[in-house]
C-alpha cells in the first residue's frame, strides 16, 4: 500500500498557512521586498523574499518558522483525530558546507522546536536531513520507508530555510546567482537579469499507511519518490541536459504500480530564473514527454514563495498535496527538484478515489413546447 499525506502545511511571506500558500502560488503574488541592510557591490539594494519585521537573520527566525508549521499540521491532524501516540520526524535542513551565513549548530535549538511543539510529548525520534533544493525527497524517501516497517504509524518530515542572512547573499552574488544585483561594467552598473530571489520559509507533510476511516480523511498519495545524481551541476559551467533530474523522475514513476503513460497533469518546478535550470527542465520535459497529459501544465512556486533552497522540495510537495485534497485535478502531479549540488528529486502524487466527470445532463423539455 502507498504511504498517504494526511496533512501539510506550509508558510512564506506571502502565504503564511496552507490555503495562502496555494492561492499565492496560483496567482504568483509575492512578498518580495528590498533586504534591510544588504547591498550589491555597487551599493544597489537587492531584494529578497522576507517578512517585514526586520528581526536579525538568524536561528530564532527559522526557529519561528518552523513553529508555524508544526502548529497548522498538528492543529489539522487534531482536529480529525490523527495524531499517533508516537510519530517519527525528518527535518531537513541547508547543509553547512554549501554556503556560509548558516548558523554554527542549529540542529539542536530546532530538534527541540519540534519535539516541544508537538502536542502529547509525541515525536519519538528526529532524523536530520541536510542539503540543497532535492534534500527534501531524500527525507520523503526515508519516511516512506520507515512506513513499510512500522505501519499505522505517523512519518512528519519538516523543511526550514531562512537564507538572508549578509554572508549568504554575498555568496549567492559572486557566484552570479543573485537576482537584479549589479556589478561595475565600463563606467556604469550592469544588473543581472538572472538568478534567484531567496527566500525564507517552513513546510510540513504528514504521511501513514493505515487511517481509521478507511482513507477519507486522506489528502494525496504518495506512490513514488526518486532521487538521482546529476554530473553537470551549475559550477561546471556545462549546459545542463537534465540527465540526473529525468532519472528521477523515471525512479519515482516506476513506483506506481501501473503504466503512468499520459497520467501527469502537472508538473511543479523549483525553477527560479536561471538559465542552468531552463535548460536542464527543457531536456528533462522532452524526455519525459510520454508521460505528460495532453494539456498538462507546470506550477512554479517559486515565483510567489522566492527560493526556498532547502524547504523547497517539502513546500512544494505539500502544496501539491494540497491541491488534489482540493480535488482541482485528478490526473497526478510529479515535482521536480533540483538541488545546486548534484542532487536531484522527484516525486509523484495523486488523488484520493479520484471520481469521473459526470455526463452532462440536459433538462427535459416537453415535446409540445419544443421548437420545429
Amino acid at each position: 500500500m502507498n504511504p498517504v499525506v494526511v496533512g501539510a502545511a506550509c508558510c512564506f511571506p506571502s502565504g503564511p498557512r496552507i490555503e495562502l500558500a496555494d492561492a499565492a502560488v496560483r496567482s504568483a503574488l509575492n512578498q518580495f521586498r528590498h533586504h534591510p541592510s544588504y547591498r550589491d557591490r555597487c551599493g544597489f539594494p537587492v531584494q529578497v523574499s522576507r517578512f517585514p519585521h526586520d528581526d536579525p537573520f538568524a536561528l530564532q527566525r527559522g526557529q519561528d518558522l518552523l513553529r508555524a508549521v508544526i502548529h497548522e499540521l498538528a492543529t489539522q491532524l487534531e482536529s480529525r483525530r490523527l495524531l499517533a501516540p508516537a510519530a517519527h520526524a525528518w527535518l531537513v535542513l541547508p547543509a553547512q558546507s554549501s554556503r556560509p551565513g548558516i548558523p554554527d549548530d542549529p540542529v539542536e535549538p530546532l530538534i527541540d522546536v519540534v519535539r516541544r511543539g508537538w502536542p502529547n510529548n509525541g515525536i519519538e525520534g528526529v532524523a536530520i536531513v541536510r542539503g540543497g533544493h532535492a534534500s527534501g525527497m531524500v527525507a520523503l524517501q526515508q519516511a516512506r520507508a520507515y512506513l513499510e516497517a512500522e505501519h499505522g504509524r505517523l512519518a512528519l518530515v519538516f523543511g526550514v530555510e531562512s537564507m538572508l542572512s549578509g554572508e549568504a547573499l554575498m555568496w549567492l552574488e559572486c557566484q552570479r546567482l543573485l537576482h537584479g544585483t549589479h556589478s561595475p561594467s565600463h563606467g556604469s552598473a550592469r544588473t543581472n537579469p538572472h538568478g534567484r530571489v531567496p527566500g525564507e520559509g517552513a513546510a510540513a507533510v504528514a504521511l501513514t499507511h493505515r487511517l481509521p476511516d478507511g482513507g477519507k480523511s486522506a489528502w494525496a498519495s504518495l506512490p513514488g519518490v526518486g532521487v538521482a545524481d546529476e554530473h553537470r551541476t551549475y559550477a561546471s559551467g556545462e549546459p545542463c541536459t537534465g540527465v540526473g533530474l529525468t532519472r528521477a523522475a523515471h525512479a519515482a514513476l516506476s513506483q506506481c504500480g501501473r503504466d503512468m503513460a499520459g497520467q501527469v497533469g502537472t508538473v511543479v518546478l523549483d525553477l527560479n530564473d536561471e538559465p542552468y535550470r531552463a535548460d536542464q527542465f527543457g531536456f528533462t520535459a522532452l524526455r519525459l514527454a510520454r508521460y505528460l497529459a495532453p494539456g498538462w501544465r507546470r506550477v512554479v512556486p517559486p515565483l510567489a514563495s522566492g527560493d526556498l533552497n532547502a524547504a523547497s522540495a517539502i513546500a512544494h510537495v505539500a502544496l501539491a498535496a494540497h491541491a488534489l485534497h482540493q480535488r482541482r485535478s485528478h490526473a497526478h502531479y510529479l515535482v521536480l527538484s533540483s538541488s545546486d549540488d548534484a542532487l536531484r528529486g522527484a516525486a509523484v502524487l495523486g488523488a484520493i478515489d479520484p471520481h469521473p466527470a459526470l455526463p452532462e445532463i440536459r433538462a427535459w423539455q416537453s415535446p409540445s413546447t419544443s421548437m420545429a
